[in-house]
């Protein structure tokens, strides 16, 4: 006799229901005020943001707990790249007419400035849906996601970044010949210079020792240790190695290992990754793909629905390193050393000094080596109105190291130049007048749009490792819409073979089987945008595939059910039996191919991902929907009447 359980029909009609729920195309008019634009730990976390008397939104993080991985600064730098971000979307501003700001208290304020911003601040702040309506507390359960289309089938620009090892390694060895010494000089090491050996991948440190110390072995000793101490806490690299020892100096090796250069190569790759989805993210993509390939140094990039490759091109191309640099002082007199592009650059140029071009006229300068700032120390940067009403710059604000730094920077050096360069372009070149405790300003003929451009790009910070475009590819949408049409065709012409075929053989009960197969399908489907997984051609395969295995599922249960009636058992008796028996079989033959599809998911690449997601999820489905459902199925039909015969 059947027996009504219950949780199972809560569980099944919960998952046709959640499977739906995350099927059901929401427009964005209203998947915005549902779920709203700040991430989750943001809408659980901050309080709302109120609207002061000056017309500038305001929230404070003071009490805010942040979760695993997540800090103040960070927060903050999130919440300028939203308000950024939709502020343009909504098309609410022309221009830049607001600005960010933080106290010390932990209180973040985004101040409006032109009267239009001013006209209703409240309205902008409702419209721009920072919180959703829907309870923090149901968002677990409630769909966050909608089914995306892959690039194969929606269209867009397929990119693959390699990262340039040996460029990296050229720089990170130059770039310590600068930060090692003053890293020693900060803990009062004096150290004369740090320079790279000729063919090998290692530095020499001259630590020079004080007169006062030459006679004092002890405190030589505690002196030299010390340097020491401080070389070997220089990552990637071997610990240091005396290689010359005299009374007046000492000079250690630190050698770069092939574990160091991997390790900075790893941590490398996760930093190109963060600062392009910050890029991706400040530009406005949508939907993006960004991920590293795996066991090499590579960056897959899948921008779907992008009309052409220069724009992302660009994105990426862009390195975003931003140096200050002072112009070297012209031997035959003044403090600007400089030409323009029709004139032939010097050839012998003094040590410590490299040439450097304008990144539009081509005009050189002779610049000093040493980096007196980057653009790691840069808090914000955004596009302005200049000195004249037809100038656009770039201005930028740093962090309280950095304006210490710049103020020191532009008090040293008055009268003279310092360059600004963008990927090792002259950007410009102003002339110090007086020392400068505020923000910096890069000038340059820029349009509003480049102005903003640059800014987007200091603003998601520069790849710390040389990157180059190895690949790059354009998928049209008409193609996409043929993918489409195809897998659509090939799944309903599946389906519908399938469907033929089990009414005939099986005739009722093949119907039942049918139920479970759409079921399966609005199953793998649902789950494919809860996990926020995109559709693509091979994803389609393994959905056409899984609509076999799960009839196959069914067959067995059928075919053994048949067995038991010939033995003379009652209907239910029968379907009991036939389940039971065939419970191992089914779960021996998907397990199979379920770890099969962990290892393609792990080791694959691209569409072979893709392919295993959707093959591991139909299996899971083709489980529940073959074993609980039509059991169930049965159970509410059959169950506990007195049928004499089965349809099957």
């Amino acid at each position: 006799m059947y027996r009504f359980n219950i949780w199972k029909i809560v569980l099944i009609i919960g998952v046709l229901l959640l499977s739906v729920l995350y099927l059901i195309p929401t427009p964005e008019g209203i998947y915005l005020p549902l779920y709203g634009n700040l991430p989750l730990w943001m809408q659980k976390a901050l309080p709302h943001f109120e609207v002061t008397e000056d017309n500038t939104f305001k929230v404070n993080l003071t009490a805010v707990e942040y979760p695993e991985g997540k800090n103040f600064q960070e927060a903050i730098d999130e919440l300028q790249d939203i308000f950024t971000v939709h502020l343009e979307k909504f098309d609410l501003y022309e221009t830049v007419d607001y600005e960010f700001d933080t106290t010390e208290d932990k209180e973040f304020f985004v101040k409006l400035i032109s009267d239009k911003s001013k006209e209703n601040p409240a309205a902008t702040l409702e419209n721009l849906h920072l919180y959703g309506s829907i309870p923090t507390s149901l968002r677990p359960v409630l769909p966050a996601n909608r089914l995306k289309l892959g690039l194969d089938l929606k269209g867009g620009v397929h990119l693959v970044l390699e990262v340039d090892l040996e460029k990296s390694k050229r720089e990170l060895l130059k770039a310590h010949t600068y930060t090692i010494p003053e890293m020693l000089r900060a803990e009062q090491i004096l150290c004369r210079q740090v320079e790279q050996i000729e063919g090998e991948d290692a530095l020499n440190a001259l630590i020079e020792i004080p007169s006062r110390l030459r006679t004092d072995q002890a405190q030589k000793d505690e002196y030299l240790q010390k340097a020491v101490d401080l070389l070997n806490e220089v990552e990637y690299f071997e610990d240091a190695e005396a290689v010359a020892e005299k009374d007046t100096q000492s000079t250690y090796q630190l050698r770069l290992t092939q574990q160091g250069m991997q390790k900075y190569s790893d941590h490398a790759i996760e930093r190109v990754l963060i600062v392009l989805r910050n890029r991706v993210d400040a530009f406005g993509v949508a939907e993006p793909s960004i991920r590293q390939e795996a066991n090499r140094p590579r960056i897959i990039i899948e921008l779907p629905g992008a009309k052409d490759s220069s724009g992302p091109l660009r994105i990426v191309q862009t390195m975003g390193r931003l140096e200050f640099k002072m112009v070297a002082k012209n031997p035959s007199g003044g403090n600007f050393w400089s030409g323009s592009a029709n004139t032939p650059p010097p050839d012998n140029l003094p040590e410590d000094t490299e040439i450097r071009f304008h990144h539009e006229t081509g005009d050189w300068y002779v610049l000093d080596s040493p980096v007196l700032l980057s653009g790691h120390n840069i808090k914000d940067s955004r596009a302005s109105a200049g000195s004249t009403s037809f100038e656009i710059v770039v201005l930028m604000d740093f962090d309280s190291e950095g304006t210490s730094k710049f103020t020191k920077i532009t008090g040293a050096h008055i009268g003279e130049h310092l360059a600004i360069l963008l990927d090792d372009k002259v950007q410009s070149a102003p002339r110090i007048n007086s020392q400068i405790r505020g923000s910096a300003m890069i000038e340059g003929n820029f349009t509003f749009e480049e102005a903003s451009y640059l800014a987007n790009i200091l603003n998601a910070g520069a790849f710390p490792v040389g990157v180059q475009v190895g690949e790059e590819r354009a998928v049209g949408p008409s193609l996409g819409q043929d993918s489409i049409d195809n897998g659509i065709k090939a799944a309903i012409i599946g389906l519908l073979g399938v469907l033929i075929f089990m009414i005939i053989y099986y005739r009722l009960s093949g119907l039942i089987a049918i139920l479970a197969l759409v079921f399966n399908m609005i199953i793998i489907l649902g789950a494919l945008a809860g996990f926020g997984a995109a559709l693509t051609l091979p994803g389609i395969a393994g959905l056409v595939l899984t609509i076999g295995m799960s009839v196959d599922a069914n067959v067995l249960i059928f075919e053994r059910i048949r067995e038991e009636l010939r033995t003379g058992k009652s209907v239910w008796d029968a379907i009991t039996s036939g389940y039971q028996r065939a419970f191992v079989t089914i779960l021996d033959a998907n397990l199979t191919t379920f770890f099969t599809a962990l290892v393609l998911y792990q080791f694959g690449t691209g569409p072979i991902k893709g392919f295993a997601i959707t093959l591991g999820i139909g299996i899971l489905a083709s489980m529940f929907t073959a074993i609980i459902v039509t059991r169930e199925v049965y159970g509410l039909t059959i169950g506990n009447r007195d049928v004499k015969k089965l349809s099957i």
